[in-house]
């Protein structure tokens, strides 16, 4: 299926199977179920549906990466280790 055809599936409700050009494969089994995307051997529905799907889809495109790099990718940690964990590492 092409960009446009997954994106009016996602949108009318329709039972569909694609990948997008990023490479995420995406299916609805029944009509107005929700979309499921692949991830490691099993289909896994994913948090949006519809409209702030498709805002999703379209944001990750333009970061140059597929949803599934978004979800499964895990977070950084921003916080500095305590002073005595410091202090041992650096002896």
């Amino acid at each position: 299926m092409t960009e446009s055809r997954i994106r009016s599936a996602i949108v009318s409700g329709w039972p569909f199977f694609g990948v997008t050009p990023q490479g995420d494969v995406l299916a609805r089994y029944v009509m107005y179920g929700p979309v499921f995307r692949w991830s490691v051997n099993q289909m896994i529905p994913i948090p949006l549906q519809g409209s702030d799907l498709l805002w999703w889809m379209q944001a990750a495109a333009e970061e140059g990466h597929s949803i599934s790099e978004s979800i499964d990718t895990p977070k950084k940690s921003t916080t500095k280790p305590a002073a005595s964990s410091r202090k041992k590492n650096e002896s």
